[in-house]
């Protein structure tokens, strides 16, 4: 299964290539985002749990395991999945393995824009730095992931003393239509980032999204997503412990 954030149709992945040139506190937060998502992924067991509209569904990830048998279902809407139910969907799981597609954690960039977009300080403390995202679509974004980013506007705060990212926002300012028929008229997305210990990657631990506005101008809907990561492990005893929030 691959373990990602879809935002109207955005997918979250950091980009290999800088498309801009940010401040230096948001270019190294960016850097610990890359670094932690492929440590992550490569040496840590976890679970994830993934609420919606929809209901609820818990996961464990284990870095040990053959690819495409690192995530296995724990519970489904808070019960163990019947076996029909875990066989599909580990299938699936493994379906998307084949594809590539499966990772580990929540993996945080949408295409390029995190590099290409422009970042201006506008608040600072002791402890912290908060930057004004003013969104732009990179050279390898979609149409429709640009089409929505012109609608966006971010924050970004990164703490003072090691650069790590505290958490990401992102809002809309005006409403939009993400593809024909669907009108946003709010939605924001919000990203919790923790470091797991000395040494030791820097994850998005929780991440919440809402959107909110009608289909085909006579339906209205109101969806909200949480993505929660927790129960922290290093695969190799040689990786330091998880330490707290």
């Amino acid at each position: 299964m691959q373990s990602v954030v879809v935002a109207c149709g955005l997918l979250l992945v950091l980009p290999a290539a800088a498309m801009a040139v940010p401040p230096r506190p948001v270019a190294d937060a960016l850097a610990l985002l890359a670094a932690g998502s492929s440590r992550l992924a490569a040496g840590w067991r976890y679970q994830q749990k993934v609420t919606s509209d929809q209901g609820s569904e818990t996961l464990a990830y284990d870095a040990a395991r053959p690819g495409g048998e690192r995530w296995k279902v724990l519970t489904v809407n808070g019960k163990r999945p019947s076996p029909k139910k875990a066989r599909t969907l580990a299938n699936k799981m493994r379906a998307a393995h084949k594809k590539g597609k499966q990772s580990g954690g929540v993996s945080l960039s949408v295409g390029s824009w995190l590099q290409a977009s422009h970042y201006r300080l506008i608040h600072s403390t002791s402890t912290q730095f908060v930057y004004q995202i003013e969104m732009r679509a990179g050279a390898h974004d979609s149409a429709s992931a640009d089409k929505m980013l012109k609608h966006l506007s971010g924050r970004l705060a990164v703490a003072r003393s090691d650069h790590r990212p505290l958490e990401l926002t992102l809002d809309n300012f005006e409403s939009f239509s993400p593809r024909f028929g669907i009108k946003i008229t709010h939605f924001r997305l919000q990203i919790h980032f923790r470091r797991l210990g000395v040494n030791a990657p820097i994850v998005a631990d929780r991440v919440s999204t809402v959107a909110q506005g009608k289909v085909f101008w006579v339906k209205s809907f109101n969806t909200r997503t949480q993505v929660t990561l927790s129960h922290f492990a290093p695969v190799a005893a040689s990786v330091p412990a998880p330490a707290g929030h």
